[in-house]
């Protein structure tokens, strides 16, 4: 079975190669540790802030939902609007919707290092490899969106310093959701950390 309609010529290239392949530049290496450093950067502060949100819906009583939401626009949601009906977390509001919007900008950057298609790296002096994002758009011919981007290291030792910096501005709030969640249901004197 073949597609009636040849494929356009020059839309997509793949990129089959091993990783690490022979072909990459001196300092692929470092290129390849950055995204791997990103990843668990993110991952930390994924999980930092979802600790913060199952405080949030525990200190809630239901208001707010009984389960973690799993989209970033649902966590959103409950983040924005703890804050905003739980009286003791009014006067940290501003602080906790601009971090949000922090993390949802730092989102992007992940969500495309997590799912770029990785072509081969520029013959450049500094590591940098073109990307291409693929992502459903409605009202177009092919209901796709295609960009290709240049990514480099630089640009992704940047992005995981910012995640890192987020991590550690989440602290205080995380910090003070903790003393609150304890303060209406203090956990069992036989707690054990795991």
């Amino acid at each position: 079975m073949t597609d009636p309609d040849p494929p356009k010529p020059g839309m997509l290239r793949i990129c089959v190669e091993r990783t690490p392949s022979p072909n990459d530049p001196k300092g692929a290496d470092e290129f390849y540790k950055a995204i791997g450093l990103l990843i668990v950067a993110w991952g930390r502060l994924e999980g930092h802030f979802v600790m913060c949100l199952l405080m949030l819906l525990a200190s809630s009583e239901g208001r707010l939902g009984k389960r973690l939401p799993m989209t970033w626009k649902e966590r959103g949601t409950v983040w924005r609007k703890g804050f905003e009906s739980i009286a003791a977390l009014r006067p940290f509001k501003d602080a906790a919707l601009k971090l949000l919007a922090e993390i949802e900008d730092v989102a992007q950057d992940r969500h495309a290092v997590a799912h770029a298609l990785w072509e081969r790296f520029r013959p450049e002096d500094h590591p940098t490899i073109d990307a291409v994002m693929i992502k459903a758009k409605p009202k177009t011919k092919d209901g796709l969106d295609v960009r290709r981007f240049p990514v480099k290291l630089s640009a992704l030792k940047e992005v995981g310093e910012r995640i890192n910096k987020l991590n550690m501005a989440l602290l205080p709030l995380s910090t003070f959701l903790t003393r609150y969640r304890s303060s209406l249901k203090p956990p069992p004197a036989d707690i054990r950390i795991i």
